[in-house]
């Protein structure tokens, strides 16, 4: 359980985690609450913990304490560098990361991007000139944090490279970096002149890490049916090639110590081979640990050997706790170490068959609600399909690195090539087999952090439970309580929030993107946003339906088929079911509809035109009302013919007039249904021709909300919008400024959420 160095790592971590975050507030009551455990059951162990948790807390101040009070360096800049990790091409694009030579903590590690394939190489110490920038935050609750992310690698600054010359060097690389860049390159070459491209795409990515190159569906088939670790290497490839290494010195009757040295420096070599991921560091540190026990007479003790090795790797780098490749890794092996022993010792089978299935079985229960939380997927079939794959990919990873020592020798390597290619076609059609079966994944809504505690302190409890011999009734109520938790995160997302109208508008650049989820649980998406040079649904809406476990739309609106309305709903439908759909009558036939036409018969969705006068009838209580257009519309500008719509949900309104021009909106100022609103969507990004006095003198709004990008080039919002919005005292919102803005109402208040750094405004 937690025995030994595995509580030290946990203190010492807790005490990180909290100075993180700036709780210092909870840290107090932390060491509250084990003091007043020490005062009811003194003990040398309470006082170890309390003690390593302040040194935790300390050290982590101490050490990136400087990291605050340092204003923001942007624009134009030389800096020079060592590049740390293997520069990625694609696309005509590079991208690799230099460790610089500044004293400014912020400007000490740099993300960089060339406009161009730079041939370069780690170790390389470069000068480079080019912009330097702050990357983007996330703008929408489950979208990706690049930002973030690279806080947890002490990154606060991407640079661009616009031209080759940008780029000098100052020094090549040199020694044993040198040699492990020449056996990569050497690996890469005879990979791919052996094996087709796709199997050796997806073998570089299983032995190397290199995954830039496996194609993205490929990648998130993967994903789905839970396996996608296989190409995040870590303890599984590490196992493999200690064995691998293990049997041919063993072949060559090597003495036990000179085993212990020649795997441990093959081990070190792999683990600079691809760079160091966390994964690797933890996987290395243990399995050395291992080998010396063994090469002593004794035998090791796992758990300790986990916790050394967390101890060791957050020394070196606390930010490390918060990567995902840490915390999974360290689980999974948790799950190894510690709970498969307990579950084994409790069920005393004797057959060995069953190890076969409990190994992978528990590793996966360690890790379900991170995946979740990051992934927002819970794989069914991945916790079967992991007793199966481990295995395979074994033979695979076998292959691979016997194909590694024999890469200088080509036509050997190929015999083990050949096998590792046919083992990873095996795969695939398994994988694509299983992906296709229903309930194979679910899309779950990111957990609370109450139910990721509840989940881990009820398998804690179990396995107190198992060793101890609690009674069958302790043992059911904490098998309750697991269950509990895995279904407060398998929970629908239709449940949630029962009877409160939600109104989403999701931060989608320089485009519109609305989800309303009605009263009943029904979700409702309005337009998806979209551009011809970045994948907006992908990137933008669907993380946001995945982050609310959202696994069905009832029904997609699009106001008129611009791109910038209705790329990123075809690519949030192509991942997503619906049911109905619903277009601007005057424009059904439009050719940019047939790609929606084609999924909706695919799905067997219904496609419905929608003109003035008609209503949308979803839920009782709540009417949707289309404004605009009418029937007659005859204009080939496609913004003219917006479908315009006004929700109303007791006291709550809400007018959406999508990119309508001034004609149209004079018009529907004219019309007997606008009256008093609460919620105006301002038209056309905040575009001139979206003011009209006369609609907003008739509507009366309280909030106005401008759907837009971040220094867009169509210079949105316009100046005088946003003067005649604040002369008349509306409340504006901005989703390039706010973030996605969310609205709940009950039907008779109203409470607004900003998801990007703003007061909570609510209103009767």
């Amino acid at each position: 359980m937690l025995t030994g160095w595995v509580a030290v790592f946990v203190s010492f971590s807790s005490g990180i985690i909290l100075a993180y975050h700036g709780c210092w507030y909870g840290l107090l009551m932390v060491l509250g609450l084990l003091l007043l455990y020490y005062w009811r059951f003194p003990g040398l162990e309470t006082v170890i913990v309390i003690i390593v948790l302040l040194l935790g807390a300390a050290y982590f101040q101490l050490r990136e304490g400087e990291e605050t009070g340092v204003a923001d360096i942007v624009g134009e800049r030389v800096v020079k560098g060592c590049i740390i990790d293997y520069p990625v091409q694609s696309g005509g694009t590079s991208r690799f990361k230099i460790k610089t030579q500044e004293k400014t903590y912020r400007l000490r590690y740099i993300q960089v991007y060339a406009d161009f394939e730079a041939q370069l190489q780690r170790g390389q110490q470069i000068s480079l000139q080019g912009q330097l920038e702050l990357p983007d935050r996330a703008g929408n609750p489950g979208e990706f944090d690049y930002a973030g992310y690279l806080k947890t690698q002490r990154i606060y600054y991407l640079m661009s490279i616009e031209r080759p010359q940008d780029i000098k060097l100052i020094s090549p690389d040199q020694g044993i970096q040198r040699q492990l860049n020449l056996f990569r390159e050497r690996i890469e070459n005879v990979f791919y002149d052996i094996l087709p491209s796709v199997q050796a795409d997806l073998l570089l990515g299983m032995l190397l890490g290199a995954k830039e190159n496996i194609e993205t569906g490929q990648y998130e088939m993967y994903q789905k049916t839970g396996i996608v670790h296989i190409f995040s290497v870590s303890g599984l490839h590490v196992g493999f090639l200690v064995l691998f290494f293990y049997y041919l010195t063993s072949l060559l009757a090597w003495s036990p110590g000179t085993r212990f040295i020649f795997i441990s420096a093959c081990l070190l070599a792999y683990g600079s081979l691809i760079a160091w991921p966390i994964s690797v560091q933890r996987s290395v540190i243990m399995a050395i640990m291992a080998l010396l026990a063994q090469y002593q007479g004794r035998q090791g003790a796992w758990g300790n050997s986990l916790g050394l090795a967390g101890i060791l790797i957050v020394l070196l780098d606390p930010y490390a706790l918060f990567t995902v490749s840490f915390q999974l890794s360290f689980l999974a092996t948790w799950g190894l170490v510690c709970l498969y022993p307990s579950l084994k010792e409790y069920l005393r089978y004797q057959q060995r068959i069953w190890d076969l299935v409990l190994i992978p079985f528990c590793a996966q229960l360690a890790v379900v609600p991170v995946i979740a939380y990051y992934f927002n997927l819970f794989t069914p079939i991945g916790i079967l399909y992991n007793t199966i794959i481990s295995y395979l990919a074994g033979g695979i990873v076998l292959c691979g690195f016997a194909a590694l020592v024999l890469v200088f020798l080509p036509s050997l390597a190929a015999l083990f090539l050949y096998p590792a290619g046919l083992m990873l076609e095996i795969m695939n059609a398994m994988t694509l087999w299983l992906q296709q079966l229903p309930g194979s994944y679910l899309w779950v809504k990111t957990p609370e952090s109450f139910s990721i505690a509840i989940y881990y302190g009820a398998l804690l409890l179990l396995m107190l439970a198992w060793q101890h011999a609690w009674s069958g009734r302790w043992s059911l109520g904490i098998g309750v309580l697991l269950l509990g938790a895995l279904l407060s995160i398998l929970w629908p997302a239709s449940f949630c929030k029962y009877g409160v109208l939600e109104i989403v508008f999701l931060d989608v650049g320089q485009g519109d993107s609305i989800l309303i989820k009605t009263p009943r649980g029904k979700f409702i998406l309005l337009d998806g946003g979209g551009s011809h040079f970045y994948p907006v649904g992908q990137k933008k809406v669907l993380p946001y339906l995945h982050y609310r476990g959202i696994r069905e739309i009832y029904m997609i609106i699009n106001s008129h088929p611009d791109s910038d309305h209705l790329l990123g709903l075809l690519e949030t439908v192509q991942e997503i079911p619906f049911r109905y759909a619903v277009l601007p009558s005057t424009l059904m036939e439009a050719e940019e509809y047939r790609p929606l036409r084609e999924i909706a018969a695919r799905q067997r969705a219904v496609v419905l035109g929608a003109v003035a006068g008609q209503k949308i009838n979803i839920d009782t209580g709540l009417e949707l009302e289309v404004l605009y257009p009418p029937s007659d519309l005859r204009s080939s500008d496609y913004n003219q013919h917006s479908l315009v719509l006004r929700c109303e949900y007791g006291r709550f309104s809400m007018l959406l007039p999508g990119d309508l021009g001034i004609e149209g909106l004079e018009h529907i100022a004219e019309l007997a249904a606008i009256k008093n609103t609460l919620v105006f969507k301002v038209p056309h990004h905040g575009s001139r021709s979206s003011l009209s006095p006369d609609l907003y003198a008739k509507a009366k709004p309280y909030i106005a909300v401008i759907s837009l990008g971040k220094n867009n080039s169509y210079g949105h919002p316009n100046r005088e919008v946003l003067d005649y919005l604040e002369a008349n005292e509306i409340l504006l919102l901005r989703t390039d400024q706010n973030g996605a803005i969310t609205m709940e109402s009950d039907g008779q208040h109203l409470a607004i959420q900003c998801f990007k750094p703003s007061k909570a405004i609510s209103s009767k």
